[in-house]
């Protein structure tokens, strides 16, 4: 198993994975722990089982959603709670790592290190239009964490010259001033979006790290729905209070 570090912060781990494959063509070649988009179970569960042998932790203790592109923000208290149509998560249990599948949206981990307090937050263009990671932040708010202390990065997602939009969807991301216009459609900056949305939120400019990649361009070492389909295997970002 192979990573990526998102955040250096004591007592917190954040990464997201690399496919490690030889068969970057295949869309399930790799390493992938999503078990709802056409990826072999078997295959997804050794891979969860590596992840936790990796975290030193139960796999029972890795919580999944399943995202659906909502505005829900879940508290993650009891990790055996099935959590359906959520896309956002926090606590402040330590122990218990947050996972978030993606393959072209923009995975956020976020960590008040002062609190104890993390998060994890799965943001489409519909996620960063509605606001996502804002919400969040205010979620952690609830358990007591300070907008001020947060630290947040983004793992790889799509980059603003891959993402080519309608302008239904380019409308919605024009007040995060995302939209770059050339002939043809227009492109949206998914990014840009989230990393303003989280400064709107209190989230200071300096503590966000843009993301690590392009999930398109870089097809080998990410999975990217554009480029292998939607039923393909998903990136997994996660981050862990130690």
């Amino acid at each position: 198993m192979k990573v990526t570090e998102l955040l250096n912060l004591p007592g917190i781990t954040a990464f997201s994975t690399l496919r490690d494959t030889d068969s970057p063509h295949l869309p399930y070649s790799g390493f992938s722990t999503c078990t709802y988009t056409g990826d072999d179970p078997a295959h997804c569960k050794a891979c969860r089982n590596e992840l936790a042998h990796y975290l030193g932790i139960s796999a029972d203790n890795i919580v999944f959603p399943r995202q659906t592109h909502s505005l829900n923000v879940a508290v993650v208290i009891d990790p055996a709670a099935p959590l359906q149509d959520t896309d956002a998560l926090v606590t402040d249990r330590s122990g218990i790592a947050l996972g978030i599948h993606t393959a072209d949206c923009v995975p956020v981990v976020l960590a008040d290190p002062k609190a104890g307090i993390i998060g994890a937050a799965h943001s489409g263009w519909r996620g960063a239009a509605g606001n996502i990671a804002a919400l969040t932040v205010q979620k952690m708010q609830s358990l007591g964490a300070n907008p001020a202390d947060i630290h947040a990065a983004m793992g790889p997602c799509i980059c603003q010259e891959c993402f080519e939009v309608g302008e239904e969807v380019a409308a919605r991301f024009e007040r995060f001033g995302a939209v770059i216009r050339t002939p043809g459609k227009p492109h949206v900056d998914l990014p840009k979006a989230v990393a303003t949305s989280l400064v709107e939120a209190g989230v200071p400019q300096q503590n966000i790290a843009m993301p690590c990649g392009c999930s398109r361009c870089d097809f080998q070492r990410f999975f990217s729905a554009r480029r292998l389909g939607v039923q393909s295997g998903r990136t997994l970002t996660l981050i862990i209070l130690r």
